[in-house]
């Protein structure tokens, strides 16, 4: 039986009652006004897929069995939301659409897991349950303790398609994670189309970063296949995924990696490299042996095109500039790029984000460092002095490429003191090193893909790490407790396997399901028929 104690991430408030719950007639309708309209569509086609009523959208006010409604003022900011269950009716509340969004995804953990199907493109030609859809009676009132809570999906050392991006945001969406960093360039490869500007005083051939670095990929000794899939986005491509993450309030932060991480682009590129000789491609997994060069004007030409074109189809405020691992640039050639890159950048009307590495140079008022690794104290001191937030991704607490344990072919095992369970990702407190709340612009998970080849394959090492990350970065801090929230995680078990997510069925925590998918679907490389391989 599903109980309002079950959700994640917790609510900052939450009152059950002890009145009669609320049950789901099939002649329920939903009341949304215009412009929660849109909400209203993805609830409605979650419950209709789940149950096989009719549902209809009505206008009326306080005439939806189920009801969606904007109200002035809100305590807990843009996505703050009320929901109140009554044996009559549901009520969802917010200021704006984004508060709906999120009380949609906490109704939807309201009713039984029965409800949900698979989102993952297995078929769903018949996806109904018969059944009584019961929803508990319950008053609750909830707002995010920080903005920004990401995933970051790595499609540089290996390509997701269009349509498994959208897959990966309907899977976090449901976490009430609102953030997707795509890592669109690396040594491996470029995926991201930049098209060749009449204005180009180099005469650089921008279609060749796709030509050629699109082809690339990583290889990997343990994953399967060993290779990467190759691919890239066009500008519609790119255009198509941040309106489908705007419609399910994610925003999506693109990351262009400068100046180390750039062999794919000097691959392309010739007149990048001091020679003017084209680089070759690489698979290989290493990591800061790419450069650019400092004393190139055409270095400059060429990173302000990409960060402008970049910047003209990004619906969202931020562009990420990488930073990381330049370990073969000399340091004040690093110093005095960066510093360019990131005046280029401002100079689109983008707000700025990289790794911690960049915080070497002068940030503007509200530009973004991204903490993974090193000394965080004197970052904290120096990023405040210079107005700027902070994204934790600490690595040993957020970094989802991980290997849950040591024998697995998936994932990776450079940070110390691993291997690591959904417990390190959520028994501690983004707010450290000195920092304080306001400071924290909020929580991002990375997953780096040397290892992973398909969205099953990268389930399984999100989840359930994200969920954890979720709440981190969703409830406050002296709200969470660890074996409250392993609890709750195992009631997800079922939810998650009738979305067909495959997820680590961590042994410390009892499932109340586990996905019947084969771990992990790995794809022969030589048949290209799908198998199972031990984890």
């Amino acid at each position: 039986m599903n109980t309002t104690d079950n959700l994640i991430p917790r609510p900052a408030h939450i009152a059950p009652s002890d009145g009669q719950a609320f049950t789901l007639a099939p002649t329920a309708r939903i009341a949304a006004g215009q412009a929660a309209v849109p909400v209203a569509e993805q609830l409605a086609v979650l419950l209709r897929r789940g149950t096989g009523f009719a549902l209809p959208i009505v206008e009326t006010a306080n005439a939806g069995d189920i009801s969606l409604d904007f109200m002035e003022t809100l305590d807990g900011g843009p996505e703050a939301y009320q929901l109140s269950v009554t044996v009559d009716r549901a009520r969802l509340t917010a200021t704006t659409p984004a508060g709906l969004f999120n009380a949609v995804q906490t109704l939807r953990q309201l009713i039984p897991p029965a409800i949900e199907h698979s989102i993952t493109g297995a078929d769903e030609s018949d996806t109904r349950t018969v059944g009584t859809w019961v929803i508990p009676a319950v008053e609750i009132k909830d707002a995010p303790r920080f903005a920004y809570r990401g995933l970051m999906l790595d499609v540089a050392r290996n390509f997701f398609t269009v349509q498994e991006v959208k897959e990966q945001i309907d899977v976090m969406t449901q976490f009430k994670l609102n953030a997707l960093h795509l890592h669109l360039t690396d040594d491996q490869a470029w995926r991201i189309e930049i098209r060749t500007p009449k204005a180009n005083p180099s005469g650089l051939d921008y279609g060749k970063l796709t030509e050629i670095g699109g082809a690339g990929a990583v290889e990997f000794p343990t994953a399967v296949p060993v290779r990467g899939r190759d691919g890239f986005y066009t500008q519609q491509d790119y255009r198509e995924i941040q309106e489908y993450a705007a419609a399910r309030n994610v925003l999506v932060v693109p990351e262009i990696d400068l100046p180390g991480h750039v062999n794919a682009a000097l691959a392309a590129i010739p007149q990048l490299s001091p020679d003017g000789r084209a680089a070759s491609m690489s698979t290989s997994a290493a990591v800061g042996w790419s450069t650019l060069d400092v004393a190139l004007p055409v270095t400059y030409e060429f990173v302000r095109e990409v960060l402008e074109q970049l910047a003209a189809m990004t619906i969202g405020p931020y562009l990420h500039i990488g930073g990381d691992e330049a370990l073969v640039t000399d340091h004040e050639h690093y110093v005095s790029m960066t510093q360019e890159f990131v005046r280029i950048a401002d100079e689109t009307g983008k707000k700025v984000v990289g790794w911690n590495e960049y915080a070497a140079v002068d940030l503007r008022e509200g530009d973004v460092v991204q903490y993974w690794f090193g000394d965080l104290p004197p970052l904290v001191q120096k990023a405040a002095s210079m107005g700027s937030l902070m994204i934790m991704s600490p690595a040993a607490n957020t970094y989802l490429d991980q290997k849950y344990e040591a024998t697995s072919r998936i994932g990776l095992e450079w940070v110390d003191g691993g291997p690591f369970t959904w417990s390190e990702y959520y028994d501690w407190n983004p707010a450290q090193g000195g920092l304080q709340d306001d400071r924290v612009l909020g929580v991002e998970g990375p997953l780096w893909t040397e290892t992973v080849r398909n969205n099953q394959q990268a389930y399984w090492l999100l989840y359930p790490r994200a969920v954890s990350l979720a709440e981190v970065a969703w409830s406050a801090q002296d709200a969470r407790d660890l074996g409250d929230f392993r609890r709750r995680l195992g009631a997800l078990g079922e939810r998650l396997t009738r979305q067909g997510v495959t997820f680590q069925a961590a042994p410390d925590v009892e499932w109340s399901a586990i996905s019947e998918f084969p771990f992990p679907a790995a794809m022969n490389a030589n048949t290209g028929e799908y198998g199972t391989i031990e984890a």
